[in-house]
């Protein structure tokens, strides 16, 4: 453009220059005519060529390769010109192109998070989250005659596999007070669990987890799960249904509990049919509240359950979390539940932070 800009100007310049000779100033005005006919036909030929060159400008933008672009629907505003600077540069503001983030959201989405620890997600395949858990549990007398606190950690290790498929192991160290003053700590009850998506959710039918697993039975139980110190086999079922904003679960769940040595007293405990519905709220993408009921049946009573035979063989209790994204990657996510019936604590609060990588 400024090679033309030149090229006109350098004409005209010269055409002037030529003026000189004339001998009348009739010739002179029409010689002028005949120049400034000349200038005006040179500019409308350069307009055409700066409006090509937006154009083309234009459609650079909007193909990159040979795929389409995101690209902004805004006007672009008309260039500016300037003969009276020889140098002047033709400005055609642009707005820049935006491509699809290949981020997975899934990683910041605290909803979805909560759903996995839920167990009505699983992971992505190869996908890992380690969860560092902190419990702390209080017993009053009625609910456990021996035991006034608990205090847990836990490492958990989530990896999700192939065929919507997800495998869970977790070791958790407890240390619990007693109410003679006398306490006790060590490894707690080390499990895995092995999940598999059943059926993935659609307009009338839920999403469905199936999973099963074992618990390893010490002196020492895991005070993690809805129904605390249950140890065994263990299997169960998890359907979830979205009603955006909101995601509501239920599961169904047996334990077959298997017996202990404490103290060098052999304990038999009763096996356990569980229930847990609940729903979780998202507040926002980053933050979302959980809240539950937990219900579950003692199938054979044994004076280690410290339930009188034939009564009183229904664990109750409700809780309520909250989950928030701390940074990237990484969740926060506190519970606190209160015991209804049966020998389960009176409180429990629970605190874990998953990393997913």
């Amino acid at each position: 453009m400024n090679l033309i800009r030149n090229v006109v100007l350098a004409l005209a310049c010269g055409l002037l220059s030529t003026s000189a000779g004339a001998q009348t100033i009739e010739d002179l005005k029409r010689e002028l005519g005949a120049k400034n006919a000349l200038i005006n036909k040179l500019e409308q030929r350069l307009n055409k060529l700066e409006k090509k060159d937006q154009s083309g400008a234009f459609l650079s933008e909007r193909t990159i390769g040979d795929k389409p672009a995101t690209f902004s629907t805004r006007k672009a505003e008309p260039a500016t010109k300037s003969f009276s600077e020889p140098n002047a540069v033709l400005a055609t503001p642009r707005t820049p192109v935006t491509a699809a983030s290949p981020d997975d959201d899934e990683f910041d989405q605290a909803l979805e998070r909560t759903l996995v620890r839920e167990g009505a997600l699983v992971l992505p395949p190869w996908t890992s989250e380690l969860t560092p858990q902190f419990s702390y549990a209080h017993w009053d007398k009625v609910q456990d005659p021996f035991l006034r606190n608990s205090y847990s950690a836990a490492m958990t290790l989530r990896m999700g596999l192939p065929w919507t498929s997800q495998i869970l192991a977790t070791v958790p160290y407890a240390y619990d007070q007693f109410r003679d003053g006398s306490s006790a700590s060590g490894i707690g009850d080390a499990g895995f669990l092995l999940s598999k998506e059943l059926s993935g959710e659609s307009d009338w039918i839920p999403n469905l987890v199936g999973s099963m697993g074992w618990t390893s039975p010490t002196r020492l139980g895991n005070t993690f799960t809805p129904i605390p110190y249950v140890s065994g086999f263990q299997a169960g079922l998890t359907a979830s249904k979205r009603l955006d904003p909101l995601v509501v679960f239920g599961s169904v769940s047996y334990f077959s509990s298997a017996a202990r040595d404490i103290a060098g007293t052999r304990f038999d405990p009763a096996d356990v049919i569980g229930a847990r519905i609940g729903g979780s709220l998202a507040i926002s993408p980053a933050t979302s509240i959980t809240a539950g009921f937990n219900l579950a049946y003692l199938t054979n009573t044994q004076p280690t359950d410290f339930v009188v035979v034939g009564s009183d063989r229904v664990l109750s209790s409700v809780d309520i979390g909250l989950s928030t994204i701390l940074w990237r990657r990484t969740l926060l996510n506190v519970t606190a539940q209160f015991g209804v019936t049966g020998h389960v604590p009176d409180f429990r609060l629970i605190a874990s932070i998953p990393v997913r990588f």
